[in-house]
């Protein structure tokens, strides 16, 4: 009965039939995936710093952008993907970083795009290369195998020093295949090669929404109130639960779930009467930490983005070195309200 269920719940949230844009309701993972594509390769909108996250069709976008317009532009884009009934458009509005006027040249960028692309093995498969940089805007071409193959070379490529913004013109299925967002629970772990080496964001994508399906199905947990993340099959669970017993249980499920290589819950236990409290709290608390991280000037060519759960703050983002990941945290730390700093998902990013 447990398992009908899970099936039923996955049907009702992701569409265990034909779930494309042309069904009655696009899935969450098809949402979520084009809506990343659209706002990286669109004009006007610095999207390397946005989040996107869908459930039941109702997007939010969250992240740091350098202007109101671009805000409301990215809002825009978001609203125009097929099967989205919502948009909450949660972007802080903070002033672009001035730019080094030692900009890595853009034969250099187009060298360090090429080897990224190369050395992702989630692209195997794929023949897409970096026909051009100009500027720092970054032309990619070429075929992707899968829809969730174009979305990580286009990750890859945005992730490059240097790189202002991606113009994708690969061409790649406009739906994700089946084997991308679920495999069949009956036949347990996966035993098949193709099965296994889905790899990257394909991986990526069928982990976070197996975790939601799990969630969804588990009484103990409020799954609409958490945030589920995955990169490279490390699990992040955020967001607000009312119990230690319910974090428990979400981190469970999260682990059942086949390719989660780690979980990081950081997941805060918070009593219902005080969310909403909590939640008017954690933005005023946000806002001080960018102003903060604003004030070192060591930092203005990291690109730092700044989430508050309960007073906890979550860092991620890029920055040049270690001891600027270090400097981040301490300035996080450093705000009024500030419980604790988790800074796991800050990488360095160097330009070599």
């Amino acid at each position: 009965m447990r398992r009908l269920a899970i099936m039923i719940m996955l049907a009702a949230t992701l569409g265990l039939g034909q779930a494309t844009p042309a069904s009655a309701a696009a899935s969450d993972a098809w949402i979520t995936a084009k809506a990343k594509m659209a706002l990286l390769t669109t004009d006007g909108v610095h999207a390397t710093a946005v989040n996107v996250d869908t459930v039941d069709g109702r997007v939010t976008l969250h992240g740091t952008v350098p202007t109101e317009a671009e805000k409301a532009k990215a809002g825009e884009v978001a609203q125009k993907i097929d099967g989205v009934k919502e948009v909450r458009n949660v972007l802080q509005v903070v002033p672009a970083k001035k730019q080094s006027a030692a900009a890595a040249s853009d034969d250099a960028v187009k060298d360090r795009v090429s080897k990224a692309l190369k050395a992702d093995g989630a692209l195997e498969g794929s023949s897409i290369s970096v026909q051009s940089v100009n500027d720092g805007v970054a032309l990619l071409g070429g075929e992707a195998k899968t829809m969730s193959a174009h979305l990580r070379a286009v990750e890859d490529a945005s992730r490059v020093p240097g790189v202002r913004r991606v113009t994708s013109e690969i061409k790649s299925p406009d739906a994700l295949a089946d084997a991308e967002i679920r495999r069949d629970e009956t036949r347990g772990p996966a035993k098949h090669a193709n099965e296994r080496n889905l790899g990257g964001a394909a991986s990526d994508m069928w982990i976070t929404s197996a975790t939601k399906m799990r969630l969804l199905a588990d009484s103990v947990t409020p799954a609409l109130d958490i945030n589920v993340d995955t990169r490279d099959g490390v699990v992040t669970l955020f967001g607000m639960v009312r119990s230690a017993a319910a974090k428990r249980a979400a981190e469970a499920d999260a682990r059942k779930v086949d390719g989660v290589k780690q979980v990081m819950n950081e997941l805060q236990v918070v009593p219902k009467s005080k969310q909403e409290m909590l939640k008017a709290s954690d933005e005023d608390i946000e806002r001080s930490v960018e102003q903060a991280i604003d004030k070192y000037p060591t930092l203005e060519q990291a690109d730092v983005e700044v989430e508050v759960k309960n007073g906890v703050v979550r860092l991620s983002g890029s920055v040049p070195t270690e001891q600027d990941r270090l400097q981040a945290a301490v300035a996080a730390r450093s705000a009024r309200g500030v419980r604790s700093v988790v800074p796991d998902a800050l990488l360095v990013s160097a330009a070599k």
